[in-house]
């Protein structure tokens, strides 16, 4: 343990020399579609007024093309839906990411409520992308008919894409493959599906490949990866990961089998870790003991510099769950992780969004002011939604 923190300090001069890559009233949109849509305030929708006819102008003036159009919309989807398919609009009719993009708005689930009677619309958009080479088109197709149970147009149009090409599309596979829809009902091959998803950076992956490791029918069980992805899933704020860390709080089984070897060797660990960063445990269920196994596992990987073990370490401390708060810890993994910007755009969003927080608090080091906008605005470009708010003012 005490060696610990000697490796930030080699991995902070490490990465120190490489630089960080750097129409009609609305509603907002919420993570989990509600049956009706909730009205934005009247400033909010003069503020999306204002940033719609900043990327017309800029359009119509030619100070950005196309693509820039549709970078600005994936920009403000972030924050609503409704201006992101103004934005796309624009350009719908020449270019084939607007398509897709407006497609997939009209015809995913999380966003298609708030566009009644435009799904018809939408696949259309998308096929149109698709026959232009878009592969995100074709994933939103295998997506969208994968939700209408139509697995023989799903698997046609994954096969069109790459297999790698959209996280979502291969957790959507996975489950495909998991259930024996359309594909053959095959454990090992869903497994490796939701494990790409998770290095990819999608919590929807993550939350099932932490499952498939806890369950003896995909394989070997292993619990302390199983705590680790479903713990980072529910981190990114995918709300079923995080129901399901909490199961064995209430006395109910992670996991398979109670009386494993990982269990014997949990028992055995010291809890030097634990009795200088977390909180007292009470009670030894195998979910417990599987957390302590996965934290000394992953407390070496984070030694020798692993970006996901300084993710999984950094948030436990900084949310103050099963480690307890501690700012200089929080502040130097994530600076680490801030600095080398290797993990997935939607981590680094969250990695960014906490150290603009941790410079403009002073937490674990000298407030920032500066250094926090910067951050922010990082956080913003990666999809952080508090982060956008903060860079483009938006009014509560």
């Amino acid at each position: 343990m005490k060696k610990f923190f000697a490796f930030v300090p080699v991995l902070a001069l490490t990465f120190a020399a490489q630089a960080v890559s750097l129409d009609s009233s609305f509603t907002l949109s919420v993570d989990n579609a509600p049956k009706t849509s909730q009205a934005v305030s009247q400033a909010s929708q003069r503020k999306a007024d204002g940033l719609y006819e900043s990327v017309r102008k800029a359009y119509a003036a030619g100070r950005i093309s196309a693509d820039g159009v549709v970078d600005k919309a994936l920009y403000h989807k972030v924050w609503s839906p409704e201006l992101a398919a103004r934005c796309l609009r624009l350009v719908a009719d020449k270019n084939a990411r607007a398509q897709a993009e407006l497609g997939n708005l009209y015809t995913y689930y999380k966003t298609a409520y708030l566009f009644p009677n435009k799904s018809a619309e939408g696949v259309r958009l998308l096929e149109s992308a698709a026959r232009s080479g878009n592969k995100d088109a074709a994933d939103y197709l295998g997506i969208y008919y994968n939700s209408k149970k139509n697995y023989d147009m799903a698997m046609k149009y994954f096969a069109q894409a790459s297999p790698d090409n959209n996280a979502q599309a291969l957790t959507v596979m996975g489950e495909m493959y998991e259930k024996g829809h359309g594909y053959k009902k095959n454990l090992a091959k869903a497994q490796e599906c939701y494990r790409r998803a998770s290095a990819m950076g999608y919590a929807g992956g993550m939350s099932k490949y932490g499952l498939t490791l806890q369950r003896a029918w995909f394989g070997d069980v292993n619990m302390p990866d199983a705590f680790a992805w479903l713990y980072i899933a529910g981190d990114l704020g995918d709300d079923f990961a995080r129901s399901n860390l909490m199961l064995p709080l209430r006395g109910e089984c992670f996991g398979d089998d109670t009386n494993t070897e990982l269990t014997r060797r949990a028992f055995a660990l010291t809890d030097a870790w634990n009795e200088k960063y977390g909180k007292p445990i009470q009670q030894t269920p195998l979910y417990i003991e599987g957390f302590k196994a996965g934290l000394k596992g992953h407390e070496c990987d984070a030694e020798s510099g692993d970006p996901w073990a300084l993710f999984y370490i950094a948030g436990m401390s900084y949310n103050n769950e099963f480690l307890n708060r501690d700012d200089n810890l929080v502040f130097k993994c994530y600076d680490v992780l801030g600095r080398s910007n290797s993990l997935p755009a939607p981590v680094m969003a969250v990695v960014y969004e906490r150290l603009a927080d941790i410079y403009r608090d002073g937490r674990g080091v000298k407030a920032n002011r500066a250094k926090a906008d910067e951050y922010a605005r990082m956080a913003a470009e990666r999809g952080s939604l508090a982060a956008y708010k903060q860079v483009e003012n938006i009014p509560d």
